[in-house]
């Protein structure tokens, strides 16, 4: 993680670099969530309030958030920096009181390249230790960085002890078959923001979305497949392992694409 923002802000304070690596430093919970700015507007930034205030709650870590305090921070942030269109992480943790930390961080973005022809993932046997928490795990995210790079890999797609299919490491997955999407339950990963409007603006435009277990072996009967996430949008996949998928020219993967796309429009035309 690089974090680029020379004034960064901490429960309404703006606070310089420095000071702002000694707080996270001292940061053990990990609970964190990742906002997108685009054109000096962060995306459903309200959906990711209420998913940083699951991850508090699951955690059974001490303290809260409070909404206009949040968004406050976030307006303090962007009008401190110069970052038009990049991703701002927010840390919390308590010590003697809440502790939120905005600030800007490195931001990567699928190319043009790989939008049109879609990603290379691959499978491994590594879970998150409770997928509903946006928490940061050390061992877990140097096990997949290290299976990235051996395998050139753009996701690593994270497989279950019972071979079921969960999401990625960074990301949902979402499995096309037919004229529908298959997608694993709720309770069986991180319920990312980009994924939940996937799912709301497909269902109420005729697209049908099954939640439900996914095994390995079913990988090689569907017709397409695709990531989602705040930095990824909805991108197509190109291969899982050995297994290949035309999911850029897949019309309900492009469907799915331009749903997301315009309800990323009217967050940006509302802020």
């Amino acid at each position: 993680m690089n974090i680029i923002s020379g004034k960064n802000v901490m429960n309404d304070r703006v606070i310089s670099r420095d000071e702002l690596n000694d707080l996270l430093s001292a940061d053990t919970a990990k609970i964190y969530e990742v906002i997108r700015v685009i054109k000096g507007s962060p995306i459903f930034l309200k959906e990711h309030f209420e998913r940083m205030r699951d991850s508090i709650r699951l955690s059974n870590v001490d303290g809260d958030l409070n909404f206009d305090e949040f968004r406050n921070s976030i307006k303090i942030l962007i009008k401190e920096n110069t970052f038009e269109e990049c991703n701002i992480r927010v840390s919390y943790f308590y010590d003697n009181e809440p502790v939120t930390l905005f600030y800007f961080i490195e931001s990567h973005y699928p190319t043009k390249q790989q939008i049109m022809t879609g990603v290379h993932t691959v499978t491994a046997k590594i879970h998150r230790n409770n997928p509903n928490v946006k928490a940061f795990q050390k061992s877990f995210k140097e096990k997949v960085e290290e299976i990235m790079r051996n395998e050139k890999a753009y996701e690593v797609i994270l497989v279950n002890d019972d071979d079921t299919i969960s999401e990625g490491s960074r990301s949902n997955i979402f499995f096309v078959e037919g004229n529908k999407l298959v997608t694993s339950p709720d309770e069986s990963v991180l319920l990312g923001v980009t994924r939940t409007k996937v799912i709301e603006s497909c269902e109420k435009n005729g697209i049908e979305v099954v939640r439900r277990a996914i095994m390995y072996d079913e990988l090689y009967s569907y017709d397409a497949a695709f990531i989602t996430g705040t930095s990824n949008d909805v991108l197509p996949v190109k291969t899982i392992d050995d297994r290949e998928y035309n999911s850029a020219d897949n019309e309900t993967v492009k469907k799915a694409l331009k749903l997301y796309l315009n309800e990323m429009e009217k967050e940006i035309i509302m802020s």
